[in-house]
């Protein structure tokens, strides 16, 4: 697979704003689909590739299969434009597009399989990121009692991927790299974590300095992890209320 312009991946324009805002802007747009809302679609698509391509797996479809399933899908979602039949007063957005992929999965998928990874839209994910999210459906512990939560759980996954993209980013110059690669395991928690004395030996600075650098990287992470899930929900949402299910989910 390859990459794809205008994408997260390499660099594209990001639309700044809710999943329901994009949704809205292009229904206000009628038939007259602009670049930029073409984009920033596709781009909100991007957002939901791992926990659809988890979904579908989980129905026991194979790698490749689920694959040519999600892209097929999207391909199908904005060609016929199924978006303009999203309602934010029917709830969120992830749940509007999980209905709509179990449509497409009962009734669309003889009709749409010449649409295989293709048509005008192409934003699947890079072999390496497959790899990624293939690895999350078979080795880590699942503990939702159906799909749809599961899906709900690789969605905070990946929001909590993205937001440790971004913060990363920031860090990107050798020195912070450095110092961003030892501290990111204690943003992610768990177990096994190293101890803060070693990776202050390891950096060659005093634990003090150490611990200064992770309160402000744990600030900055908790900041980005609240725009990307504020992002996924209407204005008018409570983001508290979102971010405590999120916690749930990724505890759960």
């Amino acid at each position: 697979m390859k990459a794809t312009p205008g994408t997260l991946r390499d660099g594209g324009a990001a639309f700044g704003t809710t999943h329901w805002s994009v949704v809205g802007a292009c229904r206000d747009d009628g038939e007259m689909v602009t670049g930029a809302s073409r984009a920033a679609l596709t781009l909100l698509c991007r957002d939901y590739w791992p926990p659809l391509y988890s979904f579908v797996r989980r129905r026991g479809y194979a790698p490749a299969d689920a694959q040519d399933l999600v892209q097929g899908f999207f391909a199908y979602f904005l060609e016929s434009k199924a978006y303009m039949q999203a309602e934010r007063a029917k709830g969120k957005f992830r749940s509007f597009l999980l209905a709509s992929v179990k449509h497409y999965l009962a009734n669309a998928w003889d009709c749409e399989h010449a649409l295989k990874r293709g048509g005008e839209y192409e934003f699947v994910l890079l072999d390496t990121e497959v790899e990624g999210v293939e690895a999350l459906h078979l080795c880590e512990p699942v503990t939702a009692s159906d799909d749809e939560q599961a899906y709900e759980q690789r969605w905070a996954h990946t929001l909590v991927a993205c937001a440790l993209g971004k913060l990363g980013n920031e860090f990107s110059d050798a020195a912070k790299a450095c110092v961003f690669s030892e501290l990111r395991p204690f943003l992610c928690g768990g177990t096994d974590l190293p101890s803060q004395v070693e990776v202050a030996a390891r950096l060659e600075m005093p634990i003090g300095t150490l611990r200064s650098h992770l309160l402000r990287l744990r600030l900055r992470y908790a900041e980005l992890l609240r725009e990307e899930v504020a992002r996924t929900i209407g204005s008018a949402d409570d983001v508290d209320e979102e971010l405590r299910h999120f916690r749930k989910l990724l505890t759960g």
